[in-house]
């Protein structure tokens, strides 16, 4: 009996250590973070690709060429093409983006929690929070873009958003509502807020990296952040910050453009985005081939329009920038690649991509339009900065005759140098949102029939929340965006 005892004593011994071992482990199979070095190491992961550059093809900036169309890409992007939801998912989609900035922002949640309890210098741990409420933000102001209504203060207290999470959840199966457009608007500025301050107290632990936030791409960020809230004076006060720092320091395209004329469209593309040649606020780096955009292959359906590639309503005949597209086919039914990207597929010596989060001429561009729309407009510095931008831009340059025209058709030239400027970096979709613009897409466009009319304040620009979050979320089906 004796033996028998001590031998389920020491059974019980072993089962209670396991289940110590067990206890002290974390919840949800986390690996244990101790130094500050190892949480800035998480912020590193948390950096967003551009899953957001797929939004171009619901734009005006792009046509739909049906005969080109591969057969595989019709159920993945004709439906977004005309506003509907029902998407066969893929790399490049309201779902695959709904998903990965959600995952990043669950990384970032575990930095804010637990690295002020790391080891590490205080202000290394100052500067890698500052970062990972940065990330936060940055994240849920693409989301709220994509699957929300554009910030509007007489409706934003009722305009649903996305659901707002800022902690790590810690419910074997959370289910999340809705926010208001105006609640995550509010975390996103508290969280810039709190973020920029911890930045600069940490400023000496900042990477130089250019695929991560400095000084300069946050103040880029609040300035593109405060010009979609019309908040003007403070687009205009951090784009100067921006500019004291990093100059005008406009890309020479005319350099650029001898590349493309010289070597392939590959080469070109991997040199385009060189940030040691080039003077990017910030990049994001990422795989290529079918990943954020349906507009950079031949058979995908998609190219820019014809504004850009008839006529000169938009380029003149020395404009540089018209080089950047590719063309090809007939007259007929010609196709055009903006080969910016070289995101054509299973291209030699091509693997990952550099994409444009922050640049100093959307800097400009922010800083000009605002300097136009603030209650005393300064025509002066408008002009001016973009006159930084076509200088860099036209082989025979000449400053623009501004003589007589009046404030809103001084707005009117700004937003046609943003919309050339920024032609395939996945901007436009929120200008359309934000100005009011309309839009028409037609599956045939020579079809005399009027398509699909996308009007200002369409309730459409909200992108619908994505299936697979709404199985995984059932609270949310009875929060879908209005149709």
């Amino acid at each position: 009996m004796k033996l028998r005892n001590i031998y389920f004593t020491a059974i019980a011994i072993v089962l209670l250590a396991s289940c110590k071992s067990f206890i002290d482990k974390p919840y949800d199979n986390r690996l244990e973070l101790k130094d500050v070095a190892d949480y800035e190491g998480l912020v590193i992961q948390a950096y967003p690709e551009r899953q957001d550059m797929f939004t171009d093809i619901l734009t005006d900036d792009f046509h739909h060429y049906a005969t080109t169309m591969q057969g595989s890409m019709g159920p993945r992007y004709i439906p977004i093409f005309m506003y509907k939801d029902d998407y066969q998912e893929a790399n490049a989609s309201p779902s695959a983006a709904y998903s990965h900035y959600y995952n990043k922002i669950y990384l970032t949640n575990n930095v804010i929690e637990e690295v002020m309890n790391s080891n590490g210098p205080s202000a290394h741990k100052d500067a890698v929070l500052g970062e990972a409420l940065m990330l936060r933000a940055y994240c849920y102001f693409a989301l709220t873009n994509l699957f929300g209504m554009h910030y509007n203060p007489n409706t934003y207290t009722t305009d649903l958003a996305v659901p707002l999470i800022i902690d790590v959840p810690k419910a074997n199966r959370p289910t999340f509502s809705r926010s208001t457009v105006k609640e995550v608007y509010d975390q996103i500025d508290k969280d810039m807020a709190k973020g920029l301050s911890l930045m600069r107290s940490g400023s000496s632990y900042l990477s130089a990296n250019p695929y991560r936030f400095s000084l300069a791409s946050v103040h880029a960020f609040f300035s593109r952040v405060n010009l979609y809230k019309s908040n003007w004076e403070e687009a205009v006060k951090y784009a100067d910050l921006v500019i004291q720092e990093k100059g005008f320091t406009v890309r020479d395209l005319a350099k650029d453009i001898t590349v493309l004329n010289t070597t392939s469209i590959a080469n070109f593309a991997l040199q385009f985005m060189n940030p040691s040649t080039h003077s990017n606020i910030l990049l994001a780096n990422q795989t290529n081939i079918f990943l954020v955009t349906p507009t950079g292959f031949r058979l995908s359906g998609f190219y820019p329009s014809h504004v850009y590639t008839y006529g000169t309503s938009m380029f003149t005949s020395t404009d540089l920038r018209r080089q950047l597209i590719s063309t090809g086919g007939t007259v007929i039914d010609s196709v055009s690649l903006y080969v910016k990207y070289a995101t054509q597929p299973n291209q030699p010596n091509v693997g990952n991509t550099r994409y444009e989060c922050f640049t100093i001429e959307e800097v400009l561009l922010n800083r000009a339009e605002a300097n136009l729309k603030k209650a005393t407009p300064n025509v002066a510095d408008a002009i001016r900065d973009i006159e930084e931008i076509r200088k860099k831009r036209f082989t025979n340059y000449v400053p623009l005759n501004t003589t007589g025209l009046n404030n809103d058709q001084l707005i009117a030239l700004v937003l046609k140098e943003r919309r050339i400027e920024l032609l395939g970096q996945g901007m436009r979709w929120y200008d359309v949102k934000r100005l009011g613009i309309t839009v028409e897409h037609r599956l045939i466009r020579y079809s005399p029939s009027t398509g699909t009319i996308l009007v200002p304040n369409d309730k459409r620009t909200a992108l619908q929340i994505p299936l697979g979050a709404r199985i995984g979320n059932p609270v949310l089906e009875n929060q879908l965006n209005p149709r």
